[in-house]
């Protein structure tokens, strides 16, 4: 029969380890494997960044519970994850089920700075990377050099990028499309509600000849057929959405297409053209 820690002098055990936060990180490498789960759960409610790092690098088990504790996006802890699990992938010796660097990265609806955009996409832990999701964060003001190098290391392995909803302009899809035009692997692409003009896009699709595994690409319909109200003249947007479609033409056959306009102000719809076409309710 094996013998089990009592459940209540391990809380007394844990209880003393988030007393004393630089105790509990000289005493992972001897801490009971069964202790972890329940650290790592009171570390992260308590925000302990620094304990988090080294209760990841130091991870015992094949799985790391994240996704259930992230109930709020916070890249705080978020950045704290990565860097333990660039710690682990660089230990001399670890489980081999832990060899297998992240494949998913998911950023939700958050706030981040320029700093957390370089440091993940430094990450050493995401060179095997098959989805990338960055959907309603804002980065009009940001630098994505680094977030072009990221790409730059997956090319041969995304599968998944969606880069919706971040107000992202001109300038930011020409840093990424070197990048882009290598990604060889992707069969998913999302780039709307974003803010890119007719060149911009017709340049984007002339170098996707590369996406020959593409099944479903999204984009943003062009600036060109808004307004000075910003409101969409649907026969200006039928038109361009063709020109486009006959410049993707040219490079490849499309499956799976769609160009979608902003939300409307008032009745919060929006106009799609191409596969699933809609009109919005303002405009029918």
């Amino acid at each position: 029969m094996s013998v089990r820690t009592p459940p209540k002098l391990q809380k007394l055990a844990i209880q003393a380890l988030l007393r004393d936060e630089a105790l509990a990180i000289s005493s992972l490498e001897e801490l009971p494997s069964v202790l972890f789960p329940a650290l790592f759960k009171e570390a992260f409610t308590g925000r302990q960044t620094k304990l988090i790092k080294a209760i990841v690098a130091a991870w015992p088990f094949p799985c790391l519970p994240v996704g259930a504790l992230m109930k709020r996006p916070d890249m705080e802890i978020f950045q704290a994850l990565l860097n333990g699990v660039d710690m682990l992938l660089k230990r001399e010796f670890y489980p081999r089920c832990l060899r297998t660097p992240l494949e998913t990265l998911s950023i939700v609806h958050c706030q981040i700075s320029q700093s957390d955009v370089d440091s993940f996409s430094c990450s050493q832990s995401l060179f095997q990377l098959k989805h990338l999701e960055i959907i309603e964060v804002t980065l009009d003001a940001f630098d994505l050099t680094h977030l072009r190098g990221l790409l730059e290391r997956v090319v041969d392995s995304l599968g998944t990028l969606y880069l919706s909803s971040c107000k992202m302009k001109d300038s930011h899809i020409n840093v990424l499309l070197p990048a882009l035009t290598q990604c060889s692997q992707l069969t998913d692409v999302n780039f709307y509600y974003n803010d890119f003009s007719m060149p911009t896009l017709k340049d984007l699709l002339e170098h996707t000849v590369n996406w020959s595994k593409i099944n479903v690409e999204q984009y943003p319909a062009p600036l060109e057929c808004y307004d000075e109200r910003n409101h969409v003249s649907r026969e200006r947007f039928a038109q361009l959405c063709e020109e486009l479609m006959d410049t993707l033409r040219e490079v490849r056959q499309p499956k799976n297409i769609s160009f979608a306009t902003n939300t409307c102000p008032k009745c919060h719809d929006n106009y799609v053209y191409g596969h699933g076409a809609k009109l919005c309710d303002c405009w029918q």
